[in-house]
């Protein structure tokens, strides 16, 4: 996604360097820096965010045994094991929607933060 972005955002005159490289058709050499790809990393980690209370599941519960279960206690196994095992499939939804509303809330305030900073974000909203 990087490469990209880097070869996607800065203009072609930003980032043509004058030293020759090669020779022939290759007489430049690319320069892209990190302020002409800023955008692109702050909406990846805009995105990233929102699977921040997201951990693997699955090793959790196959290492649960290894560990003991005050280790390897998360919210994902918790909810599994009262939930889904317990058989209160209402309280397993409850809390997974409350995990998915905290998850979006936190994608929300992100982009927020990167308006403030002049940055798009995941979207912009009109002006009227």
């Amino acid at each position: 996604m990087v490469p990209t972005a880097a070869a996607t955002g800065p203009r072609r005159h930003d980032r043509r360097s004058p030293r020759a490289r090669f020779g022939g058709s290759h007489d430049y050499e690319y320069s892209i820096t990190l302020p002409a790809i800023r955008p692109t990393i702050i909406l990846l980690l805009i995105l990233r965010l929102g699977d921040a209370l997201t951990v693997g599941f699955e090793q959790l519960i196959l290492q649960r045994g290894a560990v003991g279960p005050g280790a390897a206690e998360v919210l994902d196994t918790y909810v599994y094991y009262q939930g889904v095992i317990g058989g209160d499939w209402s309280y397993a939804a409850a809390a997974g929607l409350v995990k998915g509303i905290v998850s979006l809330l936190l994608v929300l305030g992100a982009n927020k933060l990167a308006h403030a900073f002049g940055e798009a974000g995941v979207y912009r909203r009109e002006k009227r």
